[in-house]
């Protein structure tokens, strides 16, 4: 019982005096430095110089901040920590890039969709004859699939012409006169089609479109179509007397006359479609037949008669 009494004591000697020294100066505490701000080769060597190592971390796009600069670190600054703490810096890796699409084989309308998805521009559209690719479809673009550009960057492409037809190539009509737009293309050999008349804003006579487009190839004589500008008629609103309620009113409902039905005219009765002069109808009552006599009143008269013949003969 006292040897095992007397090795614990010693091994607490051991460790208070010896363990525990040794512990405390191989681990004394630093403090961090602050290096959010800085870049990261200089957040690097001032770590180090503390006895701290360093580890790289996330990197996060900051277009308004320059690209390697930190933006965070982990410990933050001023906490204490062990020699030899590893310290994460999120670097900065400035402006977010964007890889661009491949856009051969595309049409243009669709290679423009594709751009705008991805924060992309259209650049310079260059035409160029092809058998290979149909007419309006991407044939190869300037910058190569893959790369990373920043945001709106534009992506020039080279775009199919179709087949190349002749050695002619249909000038640019639009914005032209009718008589510059002959006059051009009877200098390259091309006659003048259809000319076609539409109303515009623009000056009358002015080029609104043509077929087939510009740079189209063609051969001699090949015919242009016209679509011309002609000023828009606009048709004066018809002026309206300012004439009072009442006089309006009569001119809308006519007045009524005697003899016809509100709402009729004499045309519509059908008194009118009977009429007879006043002559005629005086006429019409001596032809009337008389009204038969009652035969109670018939019987009376001839007794009235035979009462004054009486008296005639006393």
């Amino acid at each position: 019982m006292l040897l095992i009494f007397a090795v614990i004591f010693i091994l607490v000697l051991v460790l208070n005096y010896v363990a525990m020294p040794l512990y405390v100066k191989h681990s004394s505490l630093n403090r961090v430095p602050d290096v959010v701000g800085l870049h990261f080769n200089e957040a690097k060597k001032i770590l180090e110089d503390a006895g701290l190592s360093v580890k790289q971390g996330d990197i996060r796009y900051d277009s308004t901040t320059p690209v390697g600069v930190i933006l965070e670190q982990n410990p933050p600054a001023g906490q204490m920590v062990k020699s030899g703490r590893r310290i994460y810096l999120v670097v900065c890796g400035g402006e977010q890039l964007v890889e661009v699409p491949r856009l051969s084989g595309r049409t243009i309308r669709d290679a423009k969709f594709t751009l705008d998805q991805r924060n992309l521009q259209i650049g310079e559209i260059i035409k160029k004859f092809s058998n290979q690719y149909p007419e309006d479809v991407v044939i190869s673009q300037v910058v190569q699939p893959g790369s990373k550009v920043k945001r709106m960057t534009k992506i020039d492409v080279i775009v199919s012409n179709g087949p190349q037809v002749g050695n002619i190539l249909i000038p640019d009509l639009i914005g032209k006169t009718l008589e510059e737009a002959k006059k051009i293309l009877t200098e390259k050999k091309l006659k003048v089609g259809r000319i076609t008349y539409q109303y515009s804003d623009l000056p009358a006579g002015q080029i609104l479109d043509q077929y087939p487009k510009k740079d189209k190839s063609a051969t001699e004589n090949t015919s242009v179509d016209l679509f011309v500008a002609k000023k828009k008629v606009i048709k004066p609103k018809e002026e309206i007397e300012d004439v009072p309620s009442d006089e309006k009113v009569e001119k809308e409902i006519p007045k009524k006359k005697e003899g016809v039905i509100e709402g009729k005219t004499k045309e519509e009765t059908p008194k009118q479609k009977q009429d007879v002069p006043k002559t005629d109808t005086k006429e019409k009552k001596d032809v009337l037949p008389k009204e038969k006599p009652k035969i109670g009143t018939d019987k009376q008269k001839p007794k009235e008669n035979t009462d004054k013949d009486k008296q005639k003969q006393k």
